[in-house]
């Protein structure tokens, strides 16, 4: 456009200087000599010459220079999409660091967590019982660390669980933050390279207006000095940039060697952890075989209980045979004294109604001691029911303990498998990462020759310029040689000037519709451009969609993880029970050594047989004695009664905390019902959403089809308009070389223009394929988000699973609950009709009963000491319950501080990471600076060509101004034919300043007249 434009002003400009020249030379005739115009001729013909040499030169290195530029221009593109590359590969590092971090913390915690050694001595148990004194607790270490038995948490599995998640929803959400950066950069720089190309615009405008006072001359001089000082300019800026680059990669290097050092040391660590982990659940294997032990010598020791109480049952009914017969034989031997002592009469009558007193308050004290034997067995015989019932609860309560350690066994084993997958698919990541890097260092090497090869070929242009001086010595030789032939050509033109200005308003005529059809090429591409803008603004549409569903996606997973923190606080509560239920194991052993002792008071009851007669002489003695001990006894029912009213209050508190428990399960059961049914919603509006996306691609694609048949269907027909003048030009061009030598000048010059429109042509092919490339580029991403929605897709299915196994799961546990309260149900039904039948036994025959339990002279077989004893063993029960409660206050102060040692390793953690992003955010300012020399450098680029722009219209004035002075000498020729150029002039000395005077003021005239239009 710029072209056509400038050589039909030329034209036009020509045609005005030949008409003045013509009247001016008529008018000036008369008075101007014709001795000198020879001399001014040849100079003139020799400047002329001279400039268009130069500009001829000009235009070969402005030619030179614009490849140069535009090597320039692929290789920063080239550069910008490594950059990208690599900045890419950085945050996907930084990723995998943050990722593997929390990775690392998660393991170290459950590894000490579930580690037993580590506890110090300060939060070990004391021991419980108050028979024994212990002393110093660290004497009883050792048998404490050898009888203890362990149980691990459960919490620590769901504790790296929600960890795991923690680090995921944390790196969905960085990336969310950092796409949405990566976007507002993006449009501020694209702000800023439009403000700063405004700005160059107008500093271009204002030295265009400038600079068109100077000289010509003067301006390409400095233009070309101005050329090589930015040539070396940019020879260092590449330098420097290829020893940055350098510095990066050697950067790049050392980070992905301490990544490396890195995961070894994880995988270390991760190795030993599951060695660890190994190694409990051994221990714990061995530990459910000592309890199941344990529960089969329970059984044992119940059953040996029942046959002594069968052996105490026969034993009973042997001694009241025994009673029986030394009944009869006292009534015999009371009968045979009757008979000797009847001589006696009185006497004997009066002895008779004192010993039927006696007797009659022997039978009074006998039945009160029965009652109190007899309200004291009651007591017992309750109390055993109790414990017998606490026994049955706690053995069925132990099976179901057996069976849930069994199954978390079994699921911590498959928890091992998913960790051992995800440290595979952490390892396969890795060696893509390191061939990825692999992938950037082979395009850095490919960088640096890229540069070395422009390095030569600015050496290459610097020789090419050296023979283009060599050239211009030549040419200025031929030029000498060529000011004989221009007088000869001189006559001719006058002949052919006529038919030269009809041949070149036929050239205007065809170069203005050249004009107009590069306009229509012109707003075609625009047009394309906008389309394509269009189409890049559908895909960050499209992106901005999927960061929306991202953050959908991240608030779903922390709802999820909230939830998962309500199952965990339900676990450890369940622990909490269980170690109840540990200390109730213990209260069992040791009522069952209580019911041992009272084991051997039976056995001392069958000795007590041998004793009775002598009893019973002592009873008169004891019946002050006996008095005393029935208000002790009175008193002592009173305090059982207080301290059974408590033990009911407890088991009270203990049926409504079960019942709590229960409750808190049926809401669980709703919780997860509802998050049933909001991962089906959120299923259908992915699928939904899926859908719409795969529309609107279907609809770019069908877009990007019809932009490419345009396309083709507009390079075809520019190709045959193309072709079309191309055969025009060359036969017109034939007719003029038969006219004249300067015709084949006009006819290069045609050429030259119809090369510019092939290069133009070059150009849009260019854009062509570059626009394919962007298609394929489009391809590729649009296939890269449909990767990841499946990825999505079974990333749910698989939770989806994940749901119906533990609801499958839930339900057998339900049945195995019910199984389990059925056989309880029974198994305390049988115990309780097994104590009727023992307290039916106890509670025949009341009097003898009294008579083999009443105490002896004998201090170790006196029944106070039995319940001295007895209340031994409440007060110990009771002391068991402070201790227990000491326990779980000094459990809830480990709690704390197990709490407060997480709490600062998460503390320096974060510490850790912030270092890590620093250094990061470091490395990403070093790459915005590396981005902004780059732009700087395009910048001076786009500098570079409006100055090339510039030169160019000035070598087209300068040419017009050529053009003008030689159509003025033209003009003034006729006024010197008739005179002889071979013989001497001696032309006054006045007359030549001032006609040099007068065509100086006309050549500036002409060109004050170019410069205006």
């Amino acid at each position: 456009m710029a072209e056509s434009s400038s050589d039909s002003e030329h034209f036009r400009s020509r045609d005005r200087l030949s008409r003045w020249t013509a009247r001016s030379t008529h008018r000036e005739s008369l008075s101007r000599p014709t001795v000198g115009v020879t001399e001014k001729v040849n100079t003139i013909t020799s400047t002329l010459q001279d400039t268009s040499r130069n500009l001829r030169q000009v235009d070969q290195m402005l030619g030179q220079y614009r490849e140069y530029s535009n090597g320039q221009a692929g290789a920063i593109e080239h550069l910008k999409e490594s950059l990208e590359q690599s900045i890419g590969q950085l945050r996907s590092q930084r990723l995998l660091r943050n990722s593997g971090g929390r990775s690392i913390s998660v393991t170290s915690l459950s590894a000490s967590d579930l580690d037993g050694g580590t506890v110090t001595e300060s939060y070990r148990f004391p021991p419980t019982s108050p028979l024994k004194d212990y002393g110093d607790q660290q004497g009883s270490k050792r048998i404490r660390s050898r009888t203890g038995v362990r149980f691990v948490r459960e919490t620590d599995d769901m504790g790296q669980f929600h960890a795991f998640h923690q680090s995921l929803r944390d790196l969905s959400s960085e990336q969310v933050r950092l796409g949405d950066d990566f976007n507002r950069e993006f449009a501020r720089r694209s702000r800023s390279d439009a403000e700063t190309k405004r700005a160059l615009e107008e500093l271009a405008e204002k030295l265009n207006e400038a600079q068109k006072q100077e000289m010509v001359s003067d301006r390409v001089e400095r233009r070309l000095q101005e050329i090589e000082r930015e040539m070396r300019t940019e020879r260092e800026l590449v330098e420097r940039r290829q020893d940055q680059l350098g510095l990066i990669s050697l950067q790049l290097q050392e980070a992905l060697k301490k990544q490396e050092a890195k995961a070894d040391e994880n995988e270390g660590a991760m190795k030993n952890k599951l060695r660890q982990t190994e190694t409990e659940k051994s221990q714990l294997e061995q530990e459910l075989e000592l309890s199941r032990r344990l529960l089969n010598q329970s059984e044992g020791s119940r059953e040996t209980l029942l046959h002594q109480v069968e052996e105490l049952r026969t034993q009973l009914l042997k001694a009241e045979g025994d009673r029986k017969g030394l009944q009869h034989q006292v009534s015999q031997i009371s009968k045979q004294q009757s008979n000797h002592q009847d001589e006696q009469g009185d006497d004997w009558r009066f002895r008779r109604g004192v010993e039927r007193e006696k007797e009659n308050l022997e039978k009074q004290m006998s039945d009160l001691r029965v009652q109190l034997n007899f309200s004291a067995m009651a007591s017992e015989l309750e109390e055993a029911k109790r414990c017998m019932e606490r026994k049955d609860q706690e053995k069925a309560h132990f099976a179901a303990q057996v069976e849930n350690l069994t199954r978390e066994l079994e699921n911590r084993e498959k928890q091992q498998l998913q960790m051992l997958d995800q440290l595979k698919e952490i390892q396969n990541h890795f060696e893509t990462c390191e061939a990825k890097h692999k992938c950037a260092d082979l395009q850095i090497s490919e960088l640096t020759h890229h540069a070395e090869d422009a390095t030569k070929q600015a050496e290459q242009y610097l020789l090419e310029f050296q023979q283009s001086e060599a050239l211009r010595q030549a040419a200025e030789k031929r030029r000498e040689e060529l000011k004989t032939k221009a007088q000869e050509s001189i006559r001719q033109w006058k002949l052919k000037h006529k038919k030269i200005e009809r041949a070149l308003e036929k050239q205007s005529e065809t170069l203005e519709q050249l004009t107009d059809k590069n306009n229509q090429i012109l707003k075609e591409k625009d047009e394309l451009k906008s389309q394509l803008y269009a189409a890049l603004q559908q895909i960050e549409n499209l992106r901005k969609e999927l960061n929306d569903v991202l953050t959908k996606r991240a608030l779903q997973e922390e709802e999820l993880h909230c939830k998962e923190q309500k199952l965990s606080d339900i676990k450890a509560h369940q622990a909490d029970l269980e170690l109840e239920v540990k200390d109730s194991l213990d209260t069992i052993h040791r009522l069952e050594s209580e019911l041992k002792k009272q084991s051997k008071i039976q056995s001392q009851v069958k000795v007590e047989k041998a004793h009775l007669e002598e009893e019973i002489a002592a009873l008169k003695k004891g019946q002050a004695k006996d008095k005393a001990q029935l208000l002790e006894m009175q008193e002592a029912v009173k305090d059982l009664s207080a301290i059974r009213a408590d033990l009911a209050n407890k088991l009270a508190e203990e049926q409504k905390a079960r019942k709590e428990v229960l409750k808190t399960l049926a809401d669980l059961k709703t919780q997860v019902k509802s998050r049933d049914e909001e991962t089906a919603t959120i299923v259908t509006q992915l699928k939904l959403e899926r859908d719409v996306h795969q529309r609107e691609l279907e609809d770019l694609t069908s877009s990007l089809q019809s932009v490419k048949t345009k396309h083709e269907q507009n390079i075809q027909e520019l190709m045959k308009h193309f072709k079309k003048e191309k055969s025009e030009a060359e036969n017109h061009i034939r007719t003029l070389k038969a006219e004249s030598i300067e015709d084949k000048n006009t006819a290069k010059v045609h050429r030259c223009q119809l090369e510019k429109l092939k290069s133009q042509c070059d150009r849009l092919t260019e854009e062509l394929t570059q626009n394919e490339q962007e298609n394929k580029k489009l391809k590729l991403k649009y296939q890269s988000l449909k990767d990841q929605l499946e990825e999505k897709e079974k990333h749910i299915s698989n939770e989806e699973e994940y749901l119906r196994r533990m609801e499958e799961a839930r339900l057998q546990l339900k049945d195995q609950l019910l199984c389990l309260e059925t056989e309880q149900e029974s198994i305390l039904g049988v115990i309780g009709k097994e104590i009727d039948a023992a307290c039916k036994t106890f509670s025949r025959d009341s009097m003898e009963k009294l008579k083999v339990f009443s105490s002896g002279p004998d201090i170790n077989y006196d029944p106070h000491r039995w319940l001295a004893e007895s209340k031994t063993k409440l007060k110990w029960l009771c002391e068991e319950l402070k201790e227990r409660e000491n326990r779980e206050r000094s459990l809830r102060h480990e709690l704390m501080l197990c709490r407060q040692q997480l709490r600062s390793m998460t503390e320096n953690k974060e510490s850790e990471l912030q270092c890590l992003f620093e250094q990061i955010e470091r490395q990403e300012q070093l790459l915005e600076e590396i981005q902004q020399e780059k732009r700087d450098l395009l910048e001076e680029t786009h500098r570079k060509d409006e100055e090339m722009e510039s030169l160019q219209d000035r070598v087209n004035a300068l040419e017009t101004v050529s053009w003008g002075i030689f159509f003025l000498l033209l003009s003034e020729l006729p006024l010197c034919l008739g005179v002889d150029f071979r013989a001497p002039l001696t032309p006054p000395k006045e007359a030549i300043p001032e006609s040099t005077s007068k065509t100086t003021s006309r050549i500036e005239r002409g060109e004050t007249k170019l410069n205006y239009t």
